[in-house]
C-alpha cells in the first residue's frame, strides 16, 4: 500500500520513524495537525522538512518544530495555549476533554 492508502495512525506512525527525505516532503503537506506535529518530533529530520515545520500555519506544529533539537533557527512564543505545548502522542490526542485547555480559557 502507497503512502496514499494509509490511515491517520499509520502516517503518524510513519512520520514518527521515517528516514526517507520523498515521505517527508510527503508527510509535511499532509492537511492533518497531527501527522505534521508527529513529522515534527522525528529526530531524523531534514533541515528543509525541518524549516518548513518551523513556520507550519498551525502553532501546534510549529511550537513542537521549534523544540527540536537539530532545529538552527530560534522561534519564540508568546504565552502559547496548553494544547500548543502538550506533549501527548498525536495518536492519542483528546483536546476536546483537555482540564489544561479548559483551564486556561477559563483564566482567561
Amino acid at each position: 500500500m502507497g503512502l496514499i492508502g494509509k490511515t491517520i495512525d499509520e502516517l503518524i506512525d510513519l512520520a514518527n520513524s521515517t528516514t526517507n527525505l520523498r515521505e517527508m516532503l510527503f508527510l509535511v503537506k499532509n492537511p492533518s495537525m497531527n501527522v505534521r506535529r508527529a513529522l515534527a518530533r522525528n529526530r531524523n529530520l531534514y533541515d528543509e522538512v525541518l524549516n518548513t515545520l518551523l513556520y507550519d500555519p498551525v502553532e501546534n506544529v510549529s511550537y513542537i518544530a521549534s523544540k527540536h533539537p537539530n532545529i538552527k533557527e530560534k522561534r519564540e512564543f508568546d504565552n502559547p495555549r496548553p494544547c500548543v505545548t502538550c506533549n501527548k502522542d498525536e495518536k492519542n490526542l483528546n483536546c476536546k476533554d483537555c482540564v489544561l485547555l479548559t483551564s486556561y480559557y477559563t483564566s482567561q
